[in-house]
């Protein structure tokens, strides 16, 4: 993005004349941290952020948003996924349907609404657009093609190393160093050995950073609290999983 962002890389696209914008789709399970890590991109950069959650508005209001967006910023499209349900809706199960249309039109973002702000003619250069999706495999291939999305990143569920350093963002107390010749202070030996096991005990790959530290934060004043309770937590986590897709299942006749 910083290379983007050079003028030397302006310059580029307009000697040979290509739409000046970048595109970019994060991609993976609620609560692995695409929209805090867009709002640290756009802090990086030292450029404004615009969120829009896709589902709350329409063909029309996205329009008018975009047109009042400023040239230079970053705009932070959530849960892109659901373009695709109201295009779905748009087309029928037989086909193109004008009552389902006027539906779409009326209740979300159609595909071809979203792709004109994006890059219609009355796009705007000079932004860097990221998409946000817990469901990849819905979305449209025209809308995540290369031009429009220029690269793919997935955040995946926490593992070992994702955990211990969600332990020692909450817990480590550094000890201060004891005199100028040492300028980094060392971390405390208990707490690095109570994240280790606290990262040994969480199952990679099963819950988000986002759950890990909710559990940690109710326990900011006592890792060794947090470390013994782990394995309760993660019981808990899981009876609670099971009900939710129990609670969504349903029976068709």
């Amino acid at each position: 993005m910083k290379d983007f962002l050079e003028p030397q890389t302006r310059n580029w696209y307009s000697q040979r004349r290509l739409p000046y914008r970048r595109g970019y789709l994060l991609h993976g399970p609620p609560g692995t941290g695409k929209s805090s890590f867009s709002l640290s991109i756009a802090g990086e950069l030292g450029m404004d952020i615009y969120a829009v959650s896709i589902p709350s508005v329409d063909d029309q209001s996205l329009k008018t948003l975009f047109e009042q967006l400023p040239d230079n910023c970053v705009v932070l499209l959530e849960d892109i996924d659901a373009v695709c349900s109201v295009y779905s809706r748009e087309l029928g199960a037989d086909g193109p349907n004008s009552d389902s249309k006027s539906h779409a039109e009326k209740n979300g973002v159609t595909l071809s609404g979203l792709l004109n702000v994006l890059d219609g003619v009355a796009a705007q250069e000079e932004r860097v657009v990221i998409m946000t999706t817990n469901h990849i495999k819905k979305l449209d291939p025209a809308l995540i093609r290369p031009g429009r999305v220029d690269k793919k990143i997935e955040f995946q569920l926490a593992d070992r190393d994702v955990a211990t350093q969600l332990h020692r963002f909450i817990f480590d107390q550094p000890i201060a160093p004891s005199s100028e010749s040492t300028p980094q202070a060392k971390v405390d030996p208990s707490s690095e050995r109570q994240a280790i096991e606290f990262a040994r005990t969480v199952p990679e790959g099963e819950f988000s950073p986002a759950q890990i530290m909710s559990y940690l934060l109710q326990h900011r004043h006592a890792p060794g609290v947090a470390l013994d309770n782990v394995q309760s937590w993660i019981e808990a986590m899981r009876e609670e999983t099971k009900k939710a897709k129990a609670s969504t299942t349903t029976t068709t006749f």
